[in-house]
């Protein structure tokens, strides 16, 4: 539990320093509402290409296709459970039932377990789980955005889904696709040229705009909870949240997880994916949605409480010693 609560001190202290420029009238609500909305169009997208065109190559998204398929297991799990237990919210307001929904569905799937895999396995746990953020975002940007605005399925629906970083990550998938593609034919620029340098500058340009994902997340976040009322953490609905979102959901997720054939190495980290507390970006997308962002917030603070006690009990539940 003590290295659990050591790796997760950055986030805790990037989400303490939104907290106190929030008292201090630094940051403001519509402070957070414009950088929310410049962390989805500028940061994040940055930080999908960055990940993604860095990490992988075309061949490793072949061999490794459990990764973000196991991810989008654990996400439309978290989706469906929280559609049967919407018509509980009945009494509460729509923005409310929206992020409790999406709440349901996204879980802190990158920054927390990339800590705790890191620390545990190795560096090639480490880019599994950067992998799996391939079928995590698929989600975030389908069903997530479905579950914020409350839209069908339909043709408008479909519209809204060209997204700044669901473009991103349509491109990114392109882009891997291409340099496999170049690479066989011995068309890839010559190391040294300058394509190939201005290539790289481009690259390295989305990694330091990408490093700011994290940091504007927990501003934002810290921000939104220096707002809350101490009534939207001690409910009963909050209560219930925390239940589903640590418990319940990893539940289900682990049993189908458990009962699949799948690489150890796979399962394990899938495994800890599945039991995160509530997403940092579930009150940046709140605000960029107009949905219930200090709900989302409260949400936060309390599963990342929690998950100090139910990260490492389900850890050795269900990995034991692996």
């Amino acid at each position: 539990m003590l290295l659990l609560f050591i790796k997760m001190l950055p986030l805790v202290l990037m989400t303490l320093a939104g907290y106190v420029l929030n008292k201090r009238q630094v940051i403001d609500v519509a402070f957070n509402r414009q950088l929310s909305l410049v962390m989805l169009n500028v940061f994040y997208p940055c930080l999908i290409i960055s990940s993604i065109v860095r990490s992988f190559t075309w061949a490793s998204l072949l061999q490794n296709w459990m990764m973000p398929a196991g991810a989008v297991f654990i996400l439309v799990t978290g989706w469906l459970v929280g559609r049967a237990t919407l018509p509980l919210l009945r009494r509460h307001t729509e923005g409310t039932r929206r992020c409790y929904h999406f709440i349901c569905l996204m879980n802190n799937y990158s920054f927390l377990p990339m800590l705790v895999a890191a620390s545990l396995w190795g560096e090639m746990a480490v880019a599994l789980v950067i992998f799996s953020g391939l079928g995590s975002e698929l989600c975030v940007w389908t069903l997530g955005v479905k579950a914020l605005t409350g839209q069908k399925l339909d043709r408008r629906f479909l519209r809204n889904l060209a997204s700044v970083p669901m473009l991103a990550l349509a491109g990114s998938i392109v882009i891997l696709a291409l340099r496999s593609l170049l690479a066989a034919r011995g068309l890839l620029p010559a190391e040294g040229s300058v394509v190939q340098a201005f290539l790289g500058t481009v690259l390295d340009t989305c990694r330091l705009a990408g490093g700011a994902t994290i940091p504007a997340s927990a501003l934002i976040c810290g921000a939104r909870i220096a707002m809350l009322h101490p009534n939207r953490i001690l409910s009963p609905l909050m209560a219930g949240t925390c239940l589903l979102r640590l418990v319940v959901i990893p539940a289900v997720c682990v049993a189908g997880l458990l009962a699949v054939p799948m690489p150890v190495d796979v399962r394990r980290v899938l495994i800890l994916i599945a039991v995160q507390p509530a997403a940092m970006a579930s009150v940046t997308l709140a605000e960029a949605f107009n949905g219930d962002a200090e709900f989302s917030a409260a949400a936060i603070l309390a599963t990342h409480v929690l998950c100090l006690i139910t990260i490492p009990l389900w850890l050795a539940a269900v990995l034991g010693g692996g």
